[in-house]
């Protein structure tokens, strides 16, 4: 080489790049579900679905209903990394729109197809395009695995057929081609040296496994899998394109499923690992589609991305749903939310919305300006577009809240499953935001320095931001899907979003606010009513339940006792002693018999149960009557018979008795062990409930910890303060429940006091409606009085005005005289007058008899 020469050099890719941009980029295996959803909706699928079917070796199918794709269009587009497709403005052909409003690009760096990896090794892509032939590919990702081997000396078989079940047909030719990868091809050169990777990948492979590190597959595991694909017709049944009245769409077939998509098959959670894992694929794809668009908006309907999703676990023929676009919730279940903010951000950073406090729709619009200290970016490649902001919360204690206890209790269950600040563009959603561990608006860590000022709360919030890319271009996924790239738009947008958060808790739902002062006492209040209120229409219909079925029961069973009581009378034999004793034992069991029947906690309006009521209570009364006529028939003819040994008959009556209570303990004895039992369960589950509230609420916090997304100090405090929370929740279940025991253990009667504190309140209800009709009436009458008084003095002076011939006259007479009788009504109405000066004075006994005298004087005379 002469000194000074300048020669061309270029770099080399290796076949493991692709693993590196795949798998091991795609953070996880719910992110690598949403990159291909995002595909299909790129491909102007309607529908998407992620089929994981068991067997033995379980098979996960994402398909869609998209365009499709030709072999030519796999091979120059699919295959390449970075392609031009993803990068470039032109849309996509109306013809493969399927009717659909143009859609803005998902994808961004073309790479997405190869977060596939994330799911499986295995693949096999079917697709069709309209008026083109099927066509599938094989592609084994451990191929690209290999650290000896160049990306251009690997190939991925494909082939082209007319009829989707003739796939099958081809698999076997397209699993030995593809096992030339590692065997070697035709081309002798290539041969030598694929072998030669695989040698030395090989090689490699021992050691890993000879030093205990998680080992690569070898070159002949990864063959024996190829060779036996388990792939068939089941698994392609559900997919739209084998269907008669479709014609196009796309079909990825894996095997060697991950663990996490492994878990799905067991419907029960096995281990603290699988129930992470299903709930982390729950929660990141319950919300795919953005869920806040509201139904009722025409403007907002428009902006709907028109897409479906669905996830199922196929045991045999039989499915089960795990998450679905009609299984998700959406804004009409948490509109009603008692907090609410909505609204729109401008590029100037300004909010502007409404806001609903404690239930109430506040009349004012809510303004919040940036923060002061915050530069607004104005470049095209650093600032950010209009957005929009919609978040719903409620209190943390049902002791606050303005819900019934039934709404607080299904918006609690919803916050369990769907809570979360989200991140949308284009109604699709933004990973990996609105996930417990993801704290990038720092709602947490504010909220650790000062729950109650901060109020939002991850757990008991729905909400989200919702960007477009047209309006915001500069807002871009990072390549592995870990959220934004951390440029200036995603900090104007974090400080933004964090100014709204702090100002609207510090204006309208935090202890700091106004609103929250002036209500909560009141609303406090109500709530403690409303449980009082509760709990007595509770017990209520707990009686009024029992009182009927019970005389339900006894209209059937007490006439046939009543019968056998009088038949017993009417033949009762006391001839000689034993026969008394006998009766003495049978007047008894009728006595106890009788307490059976009794009847306890009357409703005092028995409604449509008055007239059966009133047949048992004569039925009752009979048989009281039936006992009596026995039980003096008996002391008469003991007298009569005058018994030689009464020690002996007073002895059996004694035991017979004693008998008869030990029954009826034993049977009382009997029902509160059942009960205590059963009670003694509950109160065990609910304990073993709250003792793990704590751990499962905490582990989000311990989780960011040791990520290093939340500072020890942080970290504390949000632990001290769910502790504090869950300890207050703790309390009011269980100190109440400690006193009722402590109430039984003293003997006092719980359910006399509640049902005499209901017949109080009912009688002082009635009490006040009187009263209060009572004061409507003094109102009343005050009112007429005063008006009476003025048209009184307008009468009486105008008949003074009168002439004296007219005055005379018999028609005026009768005027006045009928005049000057209302003027003595008027005037012994005017002390009941509530309004106007209270003259105080002496009142003898003489004034009030000849007030009535006066007041009742002709009325008294009229009736003689």
């Amino acid at each position: 080489m002469m000194d000074g020469a300048i020669e061309r050099s270029a770099f080399q890719t290796r076949a493991r790049t692709i693993d590196h941009l795949g798998r091991e980029q795609i953070a996880d295996c719910p992110t690598a579900i949403s990159e291909l959803w995002k595909n299909a909706f790129d491909a102007y699928a309607r529908s998407v679905e992620l089929n994981i079917y068991d067997g033995a070796e379980p098979v996960a199918a994402i398909a869609d209903d998209g365009h499709g794709m030709t072999r030519d269009e796999f091979v120059e587009r699919w295959l390449v990394v970075g392609t031009e497709s993803k990068a470039a403005t032109n849309w996509t052909p109306i013809e493969d729109r399927n009717n659909l409003r143009p859609r803005p690009k998902q994808g961004q760096k073309g790479i997405g197809r190869l977060s596939c990896a994330n799911l499986g090794p295995l693949l096999l892509l079917i697709s069709k395009r309209r008026r083109d032939p099927f066509f599938a590919a094989l592609v084994d990702w451990r191929l690209f695995e290999n650290p000896f081997i160049n990306l251009s000396d690997i190939f991925i078989p494909t082939v082209e057929f007319s009829e989707y079940d003739k796939l099958f047909e081809h698999l076997p030719n397209l699993a030995d081609l593809l096992s030339q990868n590692i065997t070697g091809g035709s081309d002798s050169t290539l041969n030598e040296r694929v072998r030669e990777a695989w040698a030395k990948s090989d090689k490699l492979h021992e050691q890993e496994d000879h030093d205990g590190n998680a080992p690569r597959m070898s070159s002949d595991d990864i063959l024996s899998t190829i060779y036996r694909i388990p792939f068939g017709q089941r698994h392609v049944r559900e997919w739209s394109a084998t269907k008669r009245d479709f014609d196009h769409g796309t079909i990825l077939l894996i095997s060697g499923i991950n663990y996490d998509l492994r878990v799905q098959l067991d419907e029960t959670v096995a281990d603290a690992s699988a129930k992470l894992a299903k709930d982390r694929l729950f929660e990141t794809l319950s919300s795919f589609v953005d869920p806040f668009v509201d139904p009722t908006d025409a403007v907002a309907a428009r902006r709907s991305p028109q897409f479906t999703y669905l996830v199922r676990v196929w045991e045999g023929d039989k499915h089960r749903t795990i998450v679905g676009s009609e299984k998700q919730f959406d804004r009409r279940q948490v509109d009603n939310l008692e907090h609410r903010i909505e609204g729109q951000i401008d590029s100037a950073g300004k909010f502007s919305g409404e806001v609903k406090a404690f239930g109430e729709l506040l009349p004012d619009e809510c303004i919040i300006d940036p923060p002061k200290d915050l530069s607004i970016p104005r470049r095209r490649d650093s600032e950010v577009g209009p957005l929009t902001l919609y978040i719903a919360s409620m209190e943390f204690a049902s002791a606050n809240t303005t819900h019934t206890p039934a709404e607080f209790q299904r918006f609690q269950e919803l916050a369990e499953k769907y809570s979360g600040f989200l991140v949308f563009r284009d109604g699709l959603r933004v990973l990996p935001y609105g996930r417990t561990d993801n704290d990038f608006f720092e709602i947490e860590s504010r909220r650790s320095k000062n729950a109650g000022r901060e109020f939002w709360n991850h757990r008991q919030m729905f909400g989200c931001i919702s960007i477009t890319r047209d309006q915001n271009p500069n807002l871009k996924d990072k390549a592995g899907r870990e959220g934004l790239i951390d440029n200036r738009a995603a900090k104007t947008l974090k400080a933004l979003i964090a100014n709204i958060l702090m100002q609207s808790a510090r204006r309208y739902f935090g202890s700091a606010s106004e609103i929250r002062k002036d209500l909560l006492p009141e609303i406090s209040a109500d709530n403690k009513k409303r449980r009082a209120a509760d709990a007595r229409n509770l017990l209520r219909k707990r009686q009024r339940r029992e009182f009927r079925e019970k005389l339900e029961r006894f209209g059937r069973d007490l006439p046939r006792f009543a019968r056998d009581v009088q038949g017993y009378a009417e033949n009762l034999d006391l001839r000689t002693e034993t026969h008394i004793a006998g009766a003495q034992r049978s007047l008894d069991r009728f006595r106890e018999q009788l307490q059976d029947y009794r009847l306890s906690g009357t409703p005092k309006n028995l409604g449509i149960l008055e007239d059966a009521y009133t047949d048992y209570r004569a039925l009752v009364r009979s048989v009281h009557e039936c006992i009596a006529k026995i039980d003096g028939e008996i002391e008469r003819r003991v007298e009569q018979i005058k018994p030689t040994k009464p020690g002996d008959l007073l002895q059996q009556q004694l035991e017979s008795q004693a008998t008869g209570i030990r029954y009826r303990v034993r049977s009382w004895s009997k029902s509160i062990d059942s009960l205590q039992k059963t009670e003694h369960q509950r109160i065990r589950e609910i304990v073993s409930e709250r003792n793990k509230v704590f751990h499962t609420e905490a582990a989000p916090i311990l989780h960011r910890f040791n990520t290093e997304n939340l500072s020890y100090v942080d970290a504390s405090r949000m632990l001290n303060e769910l502790k504090q929370r869950i300890d207050e929740d703790n309390r009011e279940l269980f100190v109440s429940y400690i006193g009722a025991l402590e109430s039984l253990q003293e003997s006092i009667d719980l359910e006399h006091l509640a049902t005499f504190g209901m017949e109080q309140i009912s009688e002082l209800r009635g009490e006040l409606e009187r009263l209060n009709s009572l004061a409507q009436l003094g109102i009343a009458v005050e009112i007429a009085g005063h008006e009476l008084e003025s048209y009184d003095e307008i009468i009486g002076f105008g008949l003074k005005r009168l002439p004296e011939q007219v005055r005379k006259t018999d028609a005026v007479k009768d005027i006045e005289f009928g005049y000057e009788g209302l003027t003595d009504q008027l005037r012994f109405l005017s002390p009941l007058r509530l309004a106007g000066k209270k003259v105080e004075g002496w009142i003898t006994g003489m004034e009030i008899v000849k007030y009535l005298r006066e007041f009742f004087g002709p009325t008294l005379a009229k009736n003689q």
